[in-house]
C-alpha cells in the first residue's frame, strides 16, 4: 500500500533500526536495498526494511532529515 506519512526512525551509524509508526516501535530485523536520488538540491535515501510482521519504504530527506514511511506491506 502506498503511504505518505512521517515516521520515527532511530539509526545505528548509516544503518535504521527500528521505525515509530503511529505510536508503535516496529524492529528492523533486515534492510535490504537502499538508493538515493536527487530532486532539485535535496538528496534523498530510499531504505526497503523488513520488520518481524511488516515491509516498509522508508525516505530520508536530507535537507531537514525527516523520515517518511512511503509503503507499506503485510505479505498477503
Amino acid at each position: 500500500m502506498t503511504i505518505q506519512e512521517d515516521v520515527t526512525v532511530g539509526i545505528v551509524g548509516a544503518t535504521p533500526k527500528y521505525v515509530i509508526w503511529k505510536g508503535r516501535n516496529y524492529t528492523i530485523i533486515k534492510v535490504g536495498l537502499h538508493h538515493s536520488f536527487r530532486e532539485g538540491k535535496i538528496l534523498y535515501h530510499v531504505f526497503s526494511v523488513i520488520t518481524d510482521t511488516l515491509f516498509l519504504k522508508l525516505k530520508l530527506n536530507t535537507d531537514n532529515l525527516l523520515w517518511k514511511l512511503e509503503e507499506i506491506s503485510d505479505g498477503i
